[in-house]
């Protein structure tokens, strides 16, 4: 549901990141990576992928998804038969698991650098659902202080199906352990190159907030598992396609656990109108402003990109 506060591309600021991120790995381990690839890439044949891997680590939304399509039409084994009729993960894909050593090698220093710049991009609510705080936490032991993480590193892309973007810098989407692994695991948010890259909180046009409002809606048709007649419900009304996120992720069902929120902000805009918050703040001898901003903290949970702000924001429309 929210970006990822990347700096602006093409900035200094946003090179200086890329920079960041490609030092967590050594020179040594890039090259010996290079060699793995292109080794990789002659003995399967593969003429259609001509990516570095450099290019493959800092390459933006657009390229990655075009290459997770062009790696998905590769005429290779993803599976092969094992014992007892189980399926098993073929040669091809555990070589690559094997070159691009995310699982029990980089995971750890990727964890690392978002505890690092969690500040920076703001990382503080969860980017698929803004219904759990991710963070990162300071521990001190014997005057040593370690940063611990409390959110999981996505791959917005999955990694099982392309192992060759699994140390791509924009296909990590910080989010809490619901939206990754009881959710999305490794499926793809959209079925086409353009739903990939329109869905990905890391790209820059990424635009959840205008294309979707947070409303409640008076049930008037027959109950179902969680609407019930003459009842008020939670209801996201979305435009360009992004019932399509809005699905994947269940928001609906999610946000409905949480309708007594948005009731209780719904109940309050009734209970001080424009009108009563003057007059309040009259007394107070404070701004109309500051008063709603007592009231309903519209502007705190979104600068601080807290649970909740954009719940909070469409009620207040």
């Amino acid at each position: 549901m929210r970006r990822i506060d990347y700096p602006k591309r093409g900035t200094p600021e946003f090179d200086a990141l890329k920079d960041a991120y490609k030092k967590i790995y050594s020179t040594a381990e890039l090259t010996q990576m290079q060699m793995d690839w292109n080794d990789w890439k002659a003995r399967n044949h593969v003429t259609t992928i001509s990516e570095t891997v450099e290019t493959l680590m800092l390459a933006d939304v657009d390229i990655l998804a075009d290459v997770y399509e062009r790696f998905m039409a590769l005429p290779i084994r993803r599976k092969m038969p094992g014992s007892r009729g189980r399926n098993v993960r073929s040669t091809e894909l555990k070589d690559l698991d094997d070159i691009f050593k995310y699982t029990q090698h980089f995971d750890d220093r990727i964890a690392k650098f978002f505890c690092d710049h969690a500040d920076e991009l703001h990382i503080s609510s969860c980017h698929y659902c803004e219904l759990a705080y991710v963070n990162t936490y300071k521990v001190i032991t014997g005057g040593v202080a370690t940063y611990y993480q409390h959110f999981d590193v996505d791959h917005f892309l999955p990694k099982t199906h392309c192992p060759i973007i699994g140390l791509s810098l924009f296909n990590f989407v910080p989010s809490c352990q619901v939206c990754n692994s009881r959710i999305k695991s490794s499926r793809t948010v959209g079925k086409t190159k353009s739903e990939w890259i329109q869905f990905s909180p890391v790209n820059a046009t990424y635009d959840f907030d205008n294309d979707v409002t947070i409303r409640l809606r008076m049930h008037k048709g027959p109950d179902t598992s969680f609407r019930k007649k003459g009842k008020y419900y939670i209801y996201f009304r979305c435009k360009n396609g992004f019932k399509t996120d809005v699905d994947f992720f269940h928001l609906e069902e999610r946000y409905e656990f949480h309708k007594m929120e948005a009731m209780r902000l719904k109940r309050l805009k009734s209970q001080y109108p424009q009108s009563a918050r003057k007059k309040i703040a009259e007394m107070l001898g404070r701004t109309e402003a500051e008063v709603r901003e007592d009231l309903f903290h519209k502007k705190y949970l979104k600068d601080n990109n807290r649970c909740f702000a954009k719940l909070t924001e469409d009620m207040l429309k």
